[in-house]
């Protein structure tokens, strides 16, 4: 035998041990916590590399850098990382002081998402949230329209209320509010759905659709429940959501809906779909939430995913596909989900 063809039998060997090592750790993964492994490799990484530990309250300090590290990148001007491979057209135009970026903007879109990414209240909109855009402006052929919303600690709720309904306001008056769906992932879920309960006092009619992605509805962490998944949880914490919770609000009652919209009027809603993972924190609110549109007659969905986290539908994981094709099949309907 050759040097060559011993070289080639190694190299094949090896692969076959590497792939016999990931079909075994697929198999686990899938017997063990019902998810692929490449969604516990990701829970994994979350869990080593992601902020919760600068949420969890066991040092102060952490917290308090945490917070002020914020104060001065959010205070800088945003840009779209140059890096990123973003397929769609973008447009952006600052109003009032806000940046808002719209991604798809060709003139012949039928329809617009006003889209509110997560993040705490305190972080800005991350790679992942521009893929995600990127993907469904491509996918739906809709206006995909982000905001750089004013963010804690130095700016607070009611500053991001006034720019985001006049923003939506806009929208409706050039498109109709049945070609326009709000959506929001975390904190910005959390937003979305307390914007949507404050129309009726503005006279705003709904949007088409309300698509939820791991909303934070509750920002007080008083569920009893979320600490059945504490230990589940790689990415979240429930001390230091409800400490930046309570700067958002900026001495105002943390309880009141345009803050914790799970306490709110979800009767005027129509067309909302929730998505929330089985191993997160935010999960009991998320069906509590769900048992109220229920109550309240509303047409809804809620897709809970088992095994997985947090904002799963925006994770590089194999399961967020068929959430993904969901939510653009969402959006291209409009407002045909009423009855």
């Amino acid at each position: 035998m050759t040097k060559t063809s011993r070289t080639l039998i190694n190299a094949c060997a090896a692969l076959v041990g590497v792939a016999g090592t990931a079909a075994a750790f697929e198999g686990i993964s899938r017997l063990r916590w019902g998810r692929s492994g490449v969604a516990s490799a990701w829970a994994g990484l979350q869990r080593a590399c992601g902020g919760r530990a600068d949420l969890l309250g066991r040092d102060l300090g952490r917290f308090e850098d945490y917070v002020e590290r914020h104060r001065i990148e959010n205070e800088r001007e945003y840009r779209i990382p140059a890096w990123l491979p973003l397929s769609s057209l973008v447009f952006e135009e600052t109003r009032d002081g806000m940046k808002t970026y719209h991604l798809g903007t060709t003139g012949k879109n039928d329809r617009a998402v006003l889209y509110l990414h997560g993040g705490a209240y305190i972080e800005q909109v991350a790679p992942r949230h521009w893929l995600f855009a990127d993907q469904l402006c491509q996918a739906t052929g809709a206006e995909i329209c982000v905001p750089i919303y004013p963010l804690a600690p130095a700016h607070d709720y009611d500053e991001a209320y006034s720019l985001i309904i006049d923003l939506y306001e806009g929208m409706v008056e050039r498109r109709g509010a049945d070609n326009v769906i709000l959506m929001g992932d975390g904190a910005g879920g959390g937003l979305a759905a307390g914007v949507v309960e404050t129309f009726a006092h503005y006279d705003l009619p709904q949007p088409a659709q309300l698509i939820l992605v791991s909303p934070e509805l509750d920002i007080t962490m008083r569920n009893p429940d979320i600490h059945t998944y504490f230990d589940l949880d790689p990415q979240l914490a429930p001390w230091g959501i409800a400490q930046v919770g309570d700067i958002w609000a900026d001495g105002d009652d943390a309880t009141a809906p345009r803050l914790s919209p799970i306490n709110g009027d979800v009767s005027i809603l129509r067309n909302v779909t929730t998505f929330v993972g089985g191993r997160e924190i935010l999960r009991p609110d998320c069906v509590l939430w769900d048992q109220r549109l229920q109550e309240a007659g509303v047409t809804h969905c809620l897709v809970l995913q088992e095994g997985l986290g947090h904002a799963w539908p925006l994770a590089p994981i194999p399961e967020a596909r068929a959430a993904r094709r969901l939510i653009a099949d969402i959006v291209r309907s409009g407002a045909s989900w009423d009855r």
